[in-house]
């Protein structure tokens, strides 16, 4: 064995090691000189020889000549292919041969795909040795470059593809993601997978009282599990994030603990030094909206891309733990991320600040809703916050029916969407209201007050009447006839009786009765005005008010009031719901239907044909109503009385039983201190993201509504 100088040799990515292998066999065929480009091995076990040469180069490029008899070129060529699928680097393994026999066995023993560098039948001088040394390491060389330059082309390609999809895949992320939060670990998930970076934050630029600044507002690190807490910073220079959100530059920078005193920009290590992390690489780029405007900064640190040894999945694959990972596993950002991130950028600016036009428009057209709600309910000032409070426990019952096991609602489970359309559709379910006459959702008795005051003003009048008749002829009570005294008698009956009867409460007795005997006295109670008109005891319409035998309305005003619903139906469909909000008609409308057939507007009959939110608001409307202290027509009714009635509704068919017992179980019917304000829903939902679930058993998977 000879020759030890200069084997290898090393450029900016690999490293070579070039050998001649010589079998023993034909050594004395051969002339030979050291040589400082290759190393010259003698061996008479050539397998055994590129064993060893395996092991100890292991992390070279391989370039080898052998020099071996024409009948053992087959063995070694089985030997070479067995080593070789043993061997990591098979692949970086660059063989020739210089074979030495008869010219008459070439054709014969010559092994096919077996690369032949030259073949002798004599002696090989040291000068044709050199030379053809030489050649054979120059041929091998430039193969492996070949094939490198091919690799590399491949990798940016392969590179370039997956950058490609990134950005295809980041649109449609970018563009169905509605939550704000998810929205930003969005763009910083994909930001950190297209360039390999280990970790990552995002800054907002926020507006308050005229005066900008910078809000760290989410940041992610594969190799350490760290938690952080959003803060703002001031929008100056002072900051790298802040000098990007400045100047608007993409700043691209190998090393942040080596930038020059004279930079315009400082690197704070406090970061590092608290979580033993080691900040190195970093590109850092402004998130401009559509008008060009600043409105965040991404961040991006320690790029884990390896032209070696490239995977596209750097950013999730690679773990830095030790000093010499963060040493030698952390790479610059290629120049090429600047423009590719750059757009990364304004796609997610344009996201964001659509996501944010979106929530604005869903916000302004909330608080539409529930200003013209308010506005509805301040005709009837008795009702006040009625719808409110409808949609608090709507929303409670649905959520108490995503978490229930009873197998009843095991198939049942309302979405976010499905909640916000519920509490629209409550919120709605008495608008039509704005199209009734105010007087009749105020009428406390069966009479209305003018109508009342009327009547006794008339009966009074009549009273008077009679009397001054008959003082007229007699000059005292006393004196009175017994028939004028009975008249008088009579009259102050009827003025009671309409003064009992007036109140809306629900009669057992038989009213008509009543009627029919107050009018038996017309005949004879009655007196005309100046032309000589006859004023009448009882009025046709006063008689009709009067004969009404449960609450303050007559058929009539009754079916104007129930109409109310087929006006929020025709007003609410005018509004041009998104396809996932389009059933909000429906649903308000229906909340007076009744399981029987016995409700209105369509007496629809069975759960089949009302849907599942409208029978829920029937219950939690029928709650309210009877609930409330401030109607005129009735007194609050206690609470374990209007569960009785509830249950009693149900069991005569009217309402959902399962519904009214988890209601009551549930405490839907439970708002809590904000109790007939428009705040209570914000404890269940906002306008996206579901807050708050009621603490009852865990939910079963189970299908939308």
């Amino acid at each position: 064995m000879s020759g030890k100088k200069a084997v290898m040799e090393t450029t900016t990515s690999f490293s070579y090691y070039r050998a001649v292998i010589i079998s023993e066999t034909v050594r004395s065929e051969i002339s030979f000189s050291e040589s400082p480009d290759y190393e010259i091995l003698i061996t008479a076990d050539i397998t055994a020889q590129l064993r060893a040469i395996r092991t100890q180069q292991a992390d070279k490029i391989l370039f080898l000549l052998f020099v071996i008899p024409l009948a053992e070129s087959a063995g070694l060529q089985s030997a070479i292919g067995k080593t070789a699928g043993s061997n990591p680097k098979k692949d970086k393994e660059y063989v020739s041969f210089l074979l030495f026999g008869k010219a008459g066995e070439i054709a014969e023993k010559v092994p096919d795909g077996l690369h032949v560098s030259g073949f002798r039948e004599s002696e090989v001088t040291a000068g044709e040795f050199a030379f053809l040394a030489g050649k054979v390491f120059e041929t091998l060389q430039g193969d492996f470059l070949k094939i490198q330059e091919s690799e590399e082309h491949t990798i940016k390609l392969m590179d370039a593809w997956n950058d490609q999809e990134s950005l295809i895949e980041i649109g449609k992320a970018l563009s169905l993601e509605k939550d704000p939060d998810k929205l930003l670990r969005t763009i910083l998930y994909f930001s950190k997978k297209i360039t390999g970076a280990d970790a990552g934050s995002i800054f907002i630029v926020e507006k308050h009282e005229g005066i900008k600044r910078l809000r760290f507002k989410y940041s992610h690190t594969f190799s350490k599990d760290l938690s952080y807490e959003e803060f703002t910073m001031p929008l100056d220079n002072n900051s790298i994030a802040g000098y990007v959100a400045v100047t608007g530059q993409v700043l691209n920078i190998p090393d942040v603990y080596t930038l020059d005193q004279n930079s315009p920009i400082a690197f704070n290590p406090s970061f590092d030094t608290s979580h033993g992390y080691r900040t190195k690489s970093m590109l850092v780029l402004p998130m401009r909206n559509h008008i060009d405007e600043i409105i965040g900064v991404i961040q991006l640190i320690n790029s884990k891309e390896s032209a070696e040894f490239y995977t596209g999945n750097e950013a999730f694959e690679v773990r830095l733990s030790t000093q010499d990972d963060f040493k030698f596993r952390i790479k610059p950002f290629h120049k090429r991320y600047e423009n590719l991130m750059e757009a990364v950028a304004g796609q997610a600016a344009i996201a964001m600040e659509n996501n944010r036009m979106l929530l604005q428009i869903e916000h302004q057209f909330e608080e539409f809703v529930k200003a013209s709600v308010t506005a509805i309910e301040s005709r009837d000032p008795a009702t006040s916050g009625h719808s409110f409070r409808v949609a608090g426990m709507c929303v409670r019952t649905a959520l108490l029916i995503n978490d229930s096991s009873a197998s009843v609602f095991n198939t049942t489970n309302f979405s976010e969407i499905q909640l916000k359309e519920l509490e629209f559709a409550a919120l709605l379910h008495d608008f039509g209201k704005v199209y009734i006459d105010p007087a009749i959702f105020i009428k406390a008795k069966k009479l209305y007050p003018r109508d009342f005051e009327y009547l006794m003003m008339r009966l009074n009048f009549l009273y008077r009447s009679i009397e001054l008749t008959y003082l007229e002829k007699y000059s005292a009570y006393n004196d009175l006839p017994n028939e004028m005294r009975d008249k008088l008698q009579k009259l102050m009956l009827v003025m009671e009786k309409v003064a009992h009867l007036n109140e809306p409460f629900v009669r057992t007795d038989d009213v008509d009765d009543e009627i029919n005997s107050m009018l038996s006295f017309k005949d004879e109670l009655y007196c005309t005005d100046l032309q000589d008109h006859l004023i009448p005891l009882l009025e046709d319409s006063e008689v009709k008010n009067l004969k009404i035998k449960r609450g303050s309305l007559n058929d009539e005003e009754r079916k104007v009031i129930e109409s109310h619903v087929v006006h929020t139906y025709t007003f609410v469909s005018k509004i041009p719901w998104p396809e996932e909000y389009i059933n909000i008609p429906e649903i308000a409308m229906r909340h007076h239907e009744k399981l029987d057939g016995t409700g209105y507007p369509d007496r629809l009959k069975g759960k089949e044909n009302i849907p599942l939110q409208s029978r829920i608001m029937a219950i939690a409307d029928i709650f309210d109503a009877l609930n409330a202290a401030d109607r005129p027509y009735k007194k609050a009714v206690p609470k374990d009385k209007i569960f009785d009635i509830l249950r009693e509704e149900a069991a005569s068919g009217k309402l959902d039983g399962d519904l009214v017992e988890l209601f009551i179980a549930g405490k839907a019917w439970d708002l809590g201190a904000d109790e007939g304000t428009d705040r209570i829903l914000h404890h269940f939902i906002n306008p996206l993201v579901l807050r708050t679930r009621i603490d009852t058993s865990e939910a079963d998977t189970a299908a939308p509504v």
